[in-house]
């Protein structure tokens, strides 16, 4: 795992979006605190981005009615979404 900074993350954007695509986990700080990550994914992530219309609405009622819902990693949100949607069809 790499931490940087912002101020450093803009200036090395490119390189870390790099070693994400390599499979590196990026940490980026502010005030020495985690404040957001660059992550690898690969094509089946990108499928939760491509939603129909209804799907976009389900999802926003979803959130809506799960606002307690925490996951514990990224992965685990996207199998939990997956499963859910599917069983809602």
């Amino acid at each position: 795992m790499i931490t940087q900074s912002i101020t450093e993350a803009r200036r090395k954007l490119g390189e870390l979006i790099e070693l994400a695509r390599q499979g590196e986990d990026v940490v980026i700080i502010k005030d020495s605190k985690p404040v957001a990550t660059l992550t690898p994914i690969d094509a089946s992530d990108l499928s939760l981005i491509r939603l129909d219309p209804a799907q976009a609405r389900r999802l926003k009622a979803w959130i809506k009615s799960e606002p307690q819902k925490k996951f514990s990693s990224i992965e685990a949100a996207v199998r939990f979404l997956k499963k859910e949607f599917a069983k809602r069809g």
